[in-house]
């Protein structure tokens, strides 16, 4: 299994104040003889999911969540690229009605995101973004692709 992101718990949290409840944590992937695992799968609430998701009503979601902590934020962008998409692809195939998101902290959308080369992802890419205030573990903002 996976390490989990330092904000994990505090995306968790505000997930589950949103009105989504959490199904997996983590949401696991099986393709081939091959498992990965997204951090948070969810679901509205009321409904059930076998993946770490979350879900709120009918709608499903599957949470990759990144903290950008490192010295370098254009490896991590590199590597949070390339696992959205494995992901995406693999969620097309197995689970084609799960919605995958991004969770980044309301910090790092900010001062990372709102710069030339983050618009360039969010305008160019298949990216959902879920952006959270980590001091009120609330979600600010839902951006999709």
């Amino acid at each position: 299994m996976p390490q989990r992101d330092q904000i994990h718990d505090i995306i968790r949290r505000a997930l589950l104040k949103d009105g989504w409840q959490i199904t997996d944590d983590p949401f696991v992937i099986a393709y081939g003889e091959r498992f990965l695992f997204i951090d948070l799968g969810a679901t509205e609430k009321g409904l059930l999911s076998a993946i770490v998701g979350a879900s709120r009503s009918s709608e499903r979601i599957a949470i990759e969540i990144k903290t950008f902590r490192s010295a370098s934020l254009i490896t991590e962008l590199q590597q949070a690229i390339g696992q959205y998409q494995l992901y995406f692809l693999l969620l097309q195939e197995v689970d084609p009605d799960r919605t995958l998101y991004l969770a980044i902290s309301e910090d790092v959308y900010h001062n990372f995101f709102r710069e030339p080369i983050g618009q360039l992802v969010i305008k160019n890419l298949p990216l959902n973004l879920i952006i959270v205030n980590l001091e009120k573990e609330e979600i600010i903002q839902w951006i999709k692709s």
